[in-house]
């Protein structure tokens, strides 16, 4: 992606949370100059905001911006630590869940994909668009089951087909195990989504299952100055 194309897809998800009333940290909006030694707790834990397009090159259709609020530390593979951790002058306790915003534009899937790490993940649709879902349960790493969907919304089971939808409404969670595939769709034509995710760790390197497809992370196209701190651009010399 273009850096241009990532600072607007920031941009707005900025301005969608203010507009619907949703409140991000306080360092959502800094440039990474304002990230000094006061954060490297942010750094070390990588949280920032992450634009994705899967490698496909088609953002406004494909993607999502992901602002991540919690995460566990990870070793150099990206595992997550199992133990509480000193890093400089500073304690860390274990952490074995990650939280995080999702910014879902009108008209903006993303593919289907599942965990096995990652046991569950709670979704809420905070606020803007109602979000589809479409489910399958994983049968290997390449193909999905034709077996019925068995899923929670706010506690309540929902029974569907292999490859069903159901659409989660602004206040309702949806539960989703690891092994659970799904769709993430936002209708064209009406208001953008933000939704709140909370799941237990995993490794994001490994993790991240796309029966369909292989995401490719490109290279940064730079044609303007960097405005957002992204989470895998934190400064090195910071981290000590």
């Amino acid at each position: 992606m273009k850096r241009s194309e990532i600072n607007a897809a920031i941009k707005r998800a900025i301005e969608n949370a203010k507009q619907l009333g949703v409140h991000l940290p306080r360092w959502a909006d800094w440039t990474p100059n304002q990230f000094e030694a006061s954060a490297d707790g942010m750094r070390h834990q990588k949280l920032g905001w992450k634009v994705v397009d899967f490698g496909v090159g088609d953002f406004p259709n494909c993607g999502l911006v992901v602002l991540v609020l919690c995460s566990p530390l990870v070793d150099e593979k990206g595992e997550p630590l199992t133990s509480p951790t000193q890093m400089g002058s500073h304690h860390y306790p274990v952490t074995g869940f990650a939280r995080k915003y999702l910014f879902v534009q009108a008209g903006q899937t993303e593919p289907h994909h599942f965990h096995r790490q990652k046991a569950r993940k709670e979704v809420t649709v905070l606020a803007g668009a109602p979000v589809t879902f479409e489910l399958a349960w994983a049968e290997n790493d390449k193909s999905l089951s034709k077996k019925d969907v068995d899923v929670l919304v706010d506690g309540i089971w929902h029974h569907l087909p292999a490859d069903g939808e159901i659409t989660v409404h602004p206040g309702e969670t949806i539960t989703l195990p690891g092994e659970l595939s799904h769709i993430i769709k936002v209708p064209n034509g009406g208001q953008d989504s933000i939704m709140l995710e909370t799941c237990t760790a995993n490794n994001d390197n490994t993790d991240n299952i796309f029966p369909f497809m292989t995401p490719k992370g490109n290279p940064v196209v730079e044609d303007e100055p960097v405005r957002y701190q992204l989470l895998d651009e934190h400064k090195a010399a910071a981290l000590r």
